[in-house]
């Protein structure tokens, strides 16, 4: 389920609240864990300038990464005073790639000809921690909004014989607001909408959207699948990121 899935899905639920009957929480339990296994297709350009020197860089086509990679992720979640909840989750990702680069790429300063052997790295791991609040919960389900801090500690490297190995690193903390539904069609499956971001006006945008089924074949142990897609569109200056993850995933829930 894409992004527009996400949004569609989250419409319908605020939609049929007023026909549902809200009585009580439907899920019983105050800690979770999830540990995820995501499957998503790279889409990303990076341009970094220096010294007047700097041109788009295409991670795939220019310096050979995979265009599907699988990551694992873990979240984790407590719940109080039945409709708030507190977030964590990790997310390391790493890609490595060396290739005879085909045509003249310009990274940070330096310029690399074609027919030059370049050894490239890109190392991303992603912390958020966050706030929810389930304005609307009950047997049925809820819907929600909440707050988060994505930190995003980002590290891309060149590396080519007879050239200086060039390296940029950032820490980068980014604030996000969504909103999350999960409606139970049946008391042991739910349909779950998540999306969060932050517009940046003529500097990007910023989108996190995922849509899933979940079943628990017993109380306190669930399985999901699902869709997520990531993306970062950010410029500054003459320097643009433009990431886009985008893919299935499946997960593990465990409850107390």
């Amino acid at each position: 389920m894409k992004k527009g899935g996400c949004v569609a899905l989250l419409l319908a639920l605020v939609l049929v609240w007023p026909v549902l009957s809200w009585s009580q929480v439907g899920e019983d339990y105050n800690i979770e864990i999830e540990g995820r296994y995501w499957m998503p297709k790279l889409d990303s350009t990076v341009k970094v300038v220096e010294n007047l020197l700097g041109n788009e860089i295409k991670l795939v086509d220019d310096l050979g990464f995979d265009d599907r990679k699988n990551f694992a992720e873990g979240r984790f979640q407590i719940k109080f005073f039945k409709k708030h909840k507190f977030n964590l989750s990790y997310l390391p990702m790493k890609w490595e790639a060396e290739k005879t680069i085909t045509r003249t790429i310009e990274f940070s300063g330096t310029t690399y000809t074609a027919g030059t052997p370049v050894q490239s790295k890109l190392d991303l791991n992603f912390y958020k921690i966050g706030y929810e609040y389930d304005f609307l919960a009950g047997k049925a389900g809820f819907l929600g909004a909440g707050i988060d801090v994505l930190v995003a500690n980002v590290s891309v490297e060149l590396k080519a014989p007879g050239f200086v190995d060039q390296k940029e690193d950032r820490t980068i903390p980014i604030p996000m607001i969504g909103l999350i539904g999960r409606l139970y069609p049946f008391r042991w499956a739910n349909l779950t909408a998540k999306i969060s971001g932050i517009p940046l006006g003529q500097y990007g945008n910023i989108i996190d959207a995922e849509g899933s089924l979940n079943i628990n074949p017993i109380k306190y142990v669930g399985i999901s699948g699902g869709y997520r897609y990531f993306g970062v569109d950010v410029k500054y200056n003459d320097n643009s990121f433009d990431f886009k993850l985008n893919g299935p995933f499946v997960a593990l829930n465990i409850r107390f």
